[in-house]
């Protein structure tokens, strides 16, 4: 009797902590899973597959920032100041087309009238298959609408000591809550050095043959395209949608150079844009021709990734209408874009960088 009634006690006050630690969870909900921000605490915000979906769901917005790490760097104060508009920033790094599409479904599902959409278009992410996911380990019981399986959320040790505890913790050292120009925000925690950049490129052998754009790619880009941004902006004509082709450095050019398939980018590029501008309500900005931001090495801080003067940059011009591509003139915009790429003296400007062996 002894046993039994120590078990029974036992049980019973293991039940009470983990409500105890559940309804802490629930009360401040670090991911916004249930609400909106406690106006009680101040949130960190630093962890985007856990966090965007409680944000889409329970913030107030009426325009969206989003994409992969081509967005991270944008604030929203810049954003609402261009556009007029209370946005937020919602970015996933290394995000396949699909997986922010389903981050815009969980929006609009929302009912919130939504007026912008800014969003990347990643030249990589294109022609792969239109359910590709990047990451595996989703916590998928944030992005359901079953109830059960939030123990997962409320019972969890590792969210409480990682969320939760960290939110009385980011208060004490006296944390204010993450603003969306910060959330996200890596530029300021790299270097910006040309030579730097120079010194680290390694340059492919060349290539002994072209590589084309194939049929087979032709038709995973635009069953992609078609599933996860045209779908949307079809749905959705209340909404302006801003997608932008992100200006890589001239290195990323130098490894298509050395690849030999300059025609095949521009061919896929020629694609994208027949496909989105047969939307009205999408507008596809191309910043493959601002050369003094491509050319300006010291702006990188790899191959791609571009810092905050250039993002801020970026947005100022799609306010403006620049770079703005339309049905009359895309085609010769990509012939400029091959004559231009094709005519750069690669072999000169790099050949102080080692090559692959």
């Amino acid at each position: 009797m002894k046993s039994s009634k120590y078990l029974t006690i036992t049980i019973a006050g293991a039940l009470l902590l983990f409500l105890l630690f559940g309804g802490i969870t629930w009360y401040v909900d670090p991911l916004f899973h249930y609400h909106a921000p406690n106006s009680r605490f101040q949130y960190p915000l630093y962890d985007e597959r856990y966090m965007n979906d409680g944000i889409v769901r329970h913030f107030s917005y009426d325009a969206i920032i989003t994409g992969t790490s081509m967005t991270q760097n944008f604030k929203t104060s810049q954003m609402d100041s261009l556009f007029g508009t209370h946005s937020i920033k919602v970015p996933f790094a290394g995000s396949s087309v699909r997986e922010t599409a389903d981050l815009l479904d969980r929006a609009y599902a929302t009912g919130r009238p939504i007026r912008y959409v800014l969003r990347s278009m990643d030249t990589s992410m294109l022609p792969i298959d239109k359910d590709s996911m990047s990451y595996d380990e989703y916590p998928a019981y944030l992005y359901d609408d079953n109830p059960f399986n939030d123990v997962h959320y409320l019972l969890s040790k590792d969210i409480y000591l990682t969320y939760t505890e960290y939110v009385f913790t980011f208060m004490r050292q006296g944390g204010n809550s993450t603003t969306f120009d910060t959330y996200a925000n890596w530029s300021g925690q790299y270097e910006y050095n040309a030579a730097k950049l120079m010194a680290e490129h390694v340059r492919p052998k060349m290539a002994e043959e072209e590589r084309r754009f194939t049929e087979e790619e032709a038709a995973l880009m635009r069953e992609n395209l078609e599933q996860n941004v045209l779908r949307i902006a079809r749905e959705h004509p209340e909404t302006q949608f801003l997608l932008f082709d992100p200006p890589y450095s001239l290195i990323w050019f130098d490894n298509l150079y050395r690849n030999r398939e300059i025609d095949r980018i521009i061919d896929l590029w020629e694609l994208e844009a027949e496909l989105l501008l047969s939307c009205e309500n999408i507008h596809l900005f191309s910043f493959y021709d601002d050369f003094d931001v491509i050319l300006d090495l010291g702006s990188y801080k790899d191959s791609v990734h571009y810092n905050q003067k250039i993002t801020d940059h970026l947005l100022e011009c799609m306010a403006r209408g620049e770079h703005e591509l339309t049905k009359e003139n895309y085609m010769e915009y990509f012939e400029m874009l091959r004559v231009y790429y094709k005519s750069v003296d690669y072999d000169t400007i790099f050949a102080e960088c080692p090559q692959e062996e």
